[in-house]
């Protein structure tokens, strides 16, 4: 195989690649885990992928734990009369900036911050797409999505 990153990485990914193939073998799986644990030696390949100053490592740590509870959150929405009130994800990420989250009611509420979460929502379902194209079983989904997305353009 054939490996290369979605962003740029300290190392190359045909090494990562064959080093997590490796550990497949090794295991019978792969988890973060077993990836952090047989990374540990300064020697392993992807030893520089990861920050090993604890620190610095418990505050990524934290973030990504309140990224966590954003995601999490959700929130009952009230309809009209007669639509039943829906739960949907409270904070949504709507906006250019990387990691930065807005409230579903501001992002359904302004017309521009409404097109930016429909426009993540598109290039959301294409990244789908591209990862389950090889599920004949999901052909009418990407059908409609792909009449969808002309609808909208």
């Amino acid at each position: 195989m054939i490996y290369s990153w979605k962003f740029a990485m300290p190392v190359k990914a045909q090494v990562a690649g064959e080093f997590i193939e490796g550990l497949e073998k090794k295991h019978g799986k792969v988890s973060p885990e077993i990836i952090v644990k047989e990374s540990t030696p300064k020697n392993a390949p992807l030893h520089n992928c990861f920050e090993w100053d604890n620190k610095k490592a418990a505050e990524k740590y934290r973030e990504t734990q309140a990224g966590a509870i954003l995601r999490s959150l959700t929130v009952t929405v009230e309809h009209v009369a007669d639509e039943a009130p829906k739960t949907v994800r409270a904070f949504v990420r709507a906006t250019e900036e990387k990691h930065s989250y807005i409230s579903i009611i501001s992002a359904m509420g302004n017309e521009h911050l409404r097109e930016s979460l429909l426009q993540t929502a598109l290039a959301e379902l294409r990244e789908f797409q591209k990862k389950y194209a090889d599920l004949q079983e999901l052909s009418e989904v990407f059908a409609a999505a792909a009449a969808l997305q002309t609808r909208i353009a």
